[in-house]
């Protein structure tokens, strides 16, 4: 299946956004037969009235293309880090009942929900976590192997591996800047065309 570059889906939007923007709050206009100068060469405007059209339209596309590509087909950062939320336990109160927990606050220390007698499995959870949360500041998330003795149905006790998990709050609130820098390309370019049509309305 076809998936484009996500990094230069972003790029073009946000200079499609940026373009869009400039050009509403600047107040630009074309006069009719206008002559640009590129390289030597001089390129006239007949039409001058098309070119916010096609700029309106470029943003457009840019921003649906991004949404389609970037959230929907592909995992953003956010539905990463509420995957692996979702796969832990807390067990402070109210989280301890299953109240969902939050993604930029809340606690802090967690444990995983996949429990094995295996320690293997659950060193390979720890080897392969995904690097979701952001290192700020010095701090970065840790996951530390740990056992402890559960008993069977039968009575009999044993060993259960699992891992302890800390997510510092440094981490979780630059979490909340990368969010925001990710869906740059979409809330910029619907402020820019929410500008356009304002300055074009009045």
């Amino acid at each position: 299946m076809y998936k484009p570059d996500i990094e230069k889906l972003r790029r073009f939007a946000l200079v499609v956004s940026l373009i869009t923007l400039t050009y509403s709050v600047a107040g630009i206009s074309l006069q009719p037969d206008l002559g640009i100068t590129l390289v030597g060469l001089t390129f006239k405007i007949l039409r001058p009235g098309l070119l916010p059209v096609g700029i309106v339209i470029a943003s457009i596309y840019a921003t649906i293309r991004f949404i389609y590509y970037g959230f929907m087909l592909q995992k953003s950062p956010y539905r990463i880090r509420r995957t692996i939320l979702d796969e832990l336990y807390c067990f402070e109160p109210p989280y301890i009942k299953g109240k969902k927990i939050p993604m930029y606050f809340g606690p802090t220390e967690f444990e995983t929900k996949l429990s094995a007698e295996d320690p293997s499995s659950i060193q390979q959870y720890v080897e392969s976590f995904p690097e979701a949360f952001p290192k700020f500041a010095r701090a970065s998330p840790t996951l530390q192997l740990q056992q402890e003795q559960a008993q069977t149905i039968q009575g009999s006790l044993v060993t259960v591996y699992s891992a302890k998990v800390v997510i510092p709050k440094r981490c979780r609130f630059a979490a909340v800047v990368q969010d925001i820098d990710y869906s740059l390309p979409v809330w910029l370019n619907l402020i820019s065309l929410s500008i356009f049509f304002w300055c074009s309305w009045m």
